[in-house]
């Protein structure tokens, strides 16, 4: 059967009515906004419960941090459900400093997968609503919903959903983490744009903690490093430069981290060069040495470091 090919607005009939019946058979679902609200999560909560506990069925969630939209209490309800289901997981994609992309998060995509069902199928959703109450019920929003039973579309929307997932702006948030991002939230409110010092300390050091909270990838200097410990292990101190590109470049694809290889050795020589004990960069961490023409090593920072 060919695809079938829906453009909805919300006043013709609300996404959320959409996903309900879609999260009411699927066996495994994937959803990536950049805006989070508890009401949006309360739009669909009942088939959420149903999909979790009922049918067993896999969910995942990627969400944007934005201080004026995505709340706090929605971030907390998902660490929720993430603590007491096994089969479900939530992300946030950080902010995009120091995300080697320098991406700005902005997709709304929901991908619901029937194919290891009897009634298998795929149905996947793109367009302009976020999970907010607004986004999936009463904005002027446009969508396009794919229903297949081969998965072209949904084979597409998949791929940009797992280069979305394996860059390393996304992380896995803490208790913690969304604790210190609610103060900030609530500062911002009160301050009307008026930002003073404290508030401007308190984002930073939120910034730094999504930096050493657990990713779905490695970043790239994180990969250069655990090679550089894995050759002092063997008492290589001095590694030459061809050897980082040959290791580091087939770990990148292992890991299926989201850096064009075309461009690699860019990539990884500006790494080495950024957080050089010597650099000059505004945002270097002194993690390696440069012994000689092409040659590096470890710092002590670089083989302390505990980020990604």
């Amino acid at each position: 059967m060919a695809a079938k090919i829906q453009i909805l607005s919300n006043t013709n009939y609300p996404l959320a009515d959409v996903i309900k019946n879609e999260l009411m058979d699927c066996s495994h679902v994937r959803i990536a906004v950049a805006f989070l609200k508890k009401s949006g999560i309360e739009q669909i909560a009942a088939q959420l419960d149903y999909a979790l506990n009922t049918k067993g069925t896999n969910i995942e969630i990627i969400v944007g941090l934005d201080f004026k939209t995505t709340d706090a209490a929605a971030l907390y309800l998902l660490k929720e459900l993430e603590s007491s289901n096994h089969n479900f997981n939530f992300y946030c994609f950080g902010d995009k400093k120091g995300n080697y992309n320098e991406l700005v998060f902005h997709p709304k995509i929901y991908l619901f997968d029937k194919s290891s069902l009897e009634r298998s199928g795929y149905t996947s959703i793109v367009g302009s609503s976020n999970m907010t109450a607004g986004g999936l019920t009463s904005n002027f929003e446009v969508n396009s919903i794919f229903k297949e039973d081969t998965p072209k579309y949904f084979s597409q929307l998949s791929a940009i959903y797992e280069e979305i997932k394996y860059t390393d702006s996304v992380f896995c948030p803490s208790k913690q983490y969304i604790l210190k991002y609610s103060n900030v939230k609530m500062q911002l409110d009160e301050s009307k744009n008026n930002i003073d010092e404290d508030t401007l300390n308190a984002i930073d050091e939120l910034r730094l903690e999504e930096y050493v909270l657990p990713g779905t990838i490695p970043s790239l200097k994180r990969v250069i490093i655990e090679y550089l410990l894995d050759c002092e292990r063997q008492r290589i101190i001095d590694v030459s430069l061809g050897d980082i590109y040959s290791a580091v470049s087939n770990k990148v694809v292992e890991k299926r981290m989201n850096i064009k290889m075309d461009t690699i050795e860019n990539s990884i020589r500006g790494e080495l060069n950024k957080h050089e004990a010597d650099s000059n960069h505004k945002d270097g961490l002194s993690l390696f040495k440069r012994m000689g023409r092409g040659i590096y090593s470890l710092t002590e920072k670089g083989r302390n470091y505990a980020e990604r």
